[in-house]
């Protein structure tokens, strides 16, 4: 017998029920564990700037976006920590000093178990999504994931 979600799946011939974290990750997609409360801020904008976006955010990534809203890359606080205090220096340097690559991209329209092996390839907690153009949607993060797929295993053992 198949719960509502697993009959969706296995009409769609979607269901892996001979593996169960393949079956949950099939039921899961990006844009549900995508976090999208990370300020944004721009490569040429002075450290002054990005140190007030600092104080008014909980979060210690900031993705660094072009014009068009393309990802160039993240500045993390522990990137400026050391000169965060240094409000002479505010005016001297541009977020693009202090931008880092990211270890990959993830596209919005991969699958969860796509999702799930970047993260394991590039050892990473926390990576950007982005649409087909570049452009920054969010972060994903491990930890969600994982809540996510705790809190939909509780809920199919329900049922």
């Amino acid at each position: 017998p198949h719960s509502i979600y697993s009959m969706r799946l296995a009409k769609k011939g979607e269901l892996l029920t001979h593996h169960k974290d393949k079956a949950i990750l099939t039921l899961m997609n990006v844009n549900n564990v995508m976090e999208t409360d990370f300020i944004v801020v721009r490569q040429d904008m002075d450290l002054g700037e990005l140190v007030k976006i600092i104080s008014e955010s909980r979060r210690n990534i900031f993705p660094v976006v072009d014009h068009s809203g393309v990802l160039l890359g993240i500045v993390s606080l522990d990137d400026i920590r050391n000169i965060m205090f240094r409000p002479e220096l505010y005016h001297r340097f541009k977020v693009s000093r202090f931008m880092n690559s990211v270890p990959a991209r993830l596209h919005n329209t991969l699958s969860m178990e796509e999702v799930m092996k970047v993260f394991d390839d590039k050892n990473a907690w926390n990576l950007p999504v982005v649409d087909e153009k570049g452009r920054y949607l969010g972060f994903v993060s491990k930890s969600k994931i994982f809540s996510s797929y705790r809190q939909l295993l509780v809920q199919l053992s329900e049922e």
